[in-house]
């Protein structure tokens, strides 16, 4: 009884003090997105806990840009603008006019000439990526994948940039995606490697060439403030320039933040929606198994309200804490919800919860990623699998990378097969040249 008066009066006292905290947040938010504009994201590790400064604001507010505004009205005037650009009179590489130019031809050349460090001219890369807006737009937040009897799908973890690391996993490990290889790019495909900006048009020319078996989840680093502050803005800056920025984070925000697999499996980047009162007071970090008896949640989220929620967002845990949730949150060994060590007002959710959302929602187990493992993959928690396919993450992890490759066998999605794979030798550019204040950002003006 003691205990839970005790409980009771700290949750009390979190009321008091969140009661204030939306005003604060959106205050600072607002300070840190006009200083965006005039200096670089400060640098730090993801890992530590950070300020709420640097969670990201919604879409309408999102660095002002007329170019992202252009892409969300239909991308007619980009277009034009990618129509007048020149192509480079000595490329010999793959030339795009439109979805249907790519074809087995076209990829081969598209990774022979990334892997002898040669650009796409950026007219095509413009092109391809408001075609695959295009494309995303008509996708759902909560998207369903049909795994049929007798057939498979593969999963693909946190790629980051790692270009030739990703170009072995397809010739080595998995193939290239196809009608008869889907494959579920399951988020975190830039920031930190030094190839973002190669991985992801070859993840857009995957999902150009073959729309229907080719899904893309989006990760914490599909997101503004991720990518400029982990490099993936100033190498779009840096290989093309500084204005196509908005357009990716415009096609970015489409991406549907789960998929479903034959009804059967749920697959996020992160994790799990939080407690349903956001509550965060400082002795929470120091006491998290008292956290999850004022941390709560007593109804269930389902599938539907996940389907139902605007992703077209950056996520804030104030206007869009599910968006937040499954882009960033962690589960943990212990019971209920705690709280995360990445960011303010994210949550660490535990094996109840897991359970407890499996069977709301008749599933039988999550896939996710966002999270080095040593071996590529765990079943972290029972009925959650962690995959991981970047190898030797940020060249100094050492870890092996996996992808999940899940079989229909008589109707049941089973558990998951994990190919693992060790990183590969690349150019001698170190992970992380292009964060700011690093040896290949471009120079402050």
């Amino acid at each position: 009884m003691v205990g839970y008066l005790r409980r009771r009066e700290r949750g009390q006292r979190c009321l008091r003090v969140f009661s204030a905290l939306p005003a604060l947040l959106l205050v600072l938010w607002a300070c840190s997105a006009i200083r965006s504009w005039v200096v670089p994201w400060p640098q730090h590790q993801e890992q530590a806990t950070a300020t709420p400064t640097i969670i990201a604001g919604k879409r309408a507010n999102s660095r002002g840009s007329r170019m992202a505004m252009l892409a969300r009205g239909g991308g007619e005037d980009l277009r034009a603008y990618a129509e007048s650009l020149d192509v480079p009179a000595d490329y010999t590489g793959p030339v795009y006019s439109g979805p249907g130019s790519i074809d087995d031809a076209f990829v081969d050349g598209l990774l022979a000439m990334y892997k002898e460090q040669g650009r796409l001219p950026m007219k095509f890369a413009y092109q391809m990526t408001l075609d695959v807006l295009d494309l995303l737009k008509a996708e759902k937040t909560l998207q369903k994948v049909a795994v049929p009897e007798g057939s498979k799908i593969t999963v693909v973890g946190d790629l980051h940039g790692q270009f030739f690391d990703f170009v072995h996993m397809l010739e080595e490990v998995m193939g290239r995606p196809s009608p008869e290889n889907p494959v579920l790019f399951n988020g975190d495909f830039v920031d930190r490697g030094v190839w973002s900006v190669e991985v992801l048009m070859c993840i857009f020319t995957f999902k150009l060439q073959n729309p229907g078996h080719v899904h893309l989840n989006r990760g914490n680093h599909e997101t503004e403030m991720t990518n400029y502050q982990y490099g993936f803005a100033n190498e779009v800056e840096v290989k093309y320039e500084k204005k196509m920025m908005p357009l990716f984070s415009e096609t970015f925000r489409y991406l549907a933040l789960a998929t479903v697999l034959e009804d059967q499996v749920f697959v996020t980047h992160a994790g799990l929606p939080g407690p349903e009162e956001r509550l965060w007071e400082e002795w929470f970090q120091k006491a998290p198994d008292e956290a999850a008896g004022v941390l709560m949640r007593e109804k269930q989220v389902t599938l539907d309200t996940i389907a139902a929620t605007d992703r077209v967002v950056e996520p804030n845990p104030m206007e869009a804490p599910l968006v937040i949730d499954m882009l960033w949150s962690d589960p943990k060994g212990a019971a209920g919800y705690g709280p995360s060590t990445r960011v303010p007002m994210v949550y660490t959710f535990g094996p109840d919860i897991v359970s407890k959302f499996l069977e709301a929602n008749g599933l039988k187990y999550i896939i996710r990623s966002h999270e080095t493992k040593s071996t590529g993959h765990q079943e972290t928690v029972k009925g959650l699998y962690t995959v991981f396919s970047a190898p030797n993450y940020i060249d100094r992890s050492g870890n092996l990378a996996a992808v999940a490759v899940l079989t229909n066998k008589g109707g049941s999605l089973e558990q998951p097969e994990f190919k693992q794979f060790k990183h590969q030798p690349h150019p001698d550019i170190p992970s992380g040249a292009y964060m700011p204040g690093k040896s290949l950002a471009p120079a402050k003006a």
